[in-house]
């Protein structure tokens, strides 16, 4: 399997969560490297 990835620094609502997983992104850890700063990693199969 091959994957590609994602990094996010924006915050997102529930709504631009739920268009990431219809477009097939896992959302797989969420690090906060300062205050009310997030980093949102997701993954998802490279698509053919």
């Amino acid at each position: 399997m091959t994957w590609e990835y994602l990094v996010i620094t924006e915050t997102l609502d529930s709504t631009e969560l739920g268009k990431l997983g219809a477009e097939g992104w896992e959302l797989v850890a969420v690090v906060s490297p300062g205050h009310f700063v997030l980093h949102h990693f997701f993954k998802r199969e490279v698509r053919a």
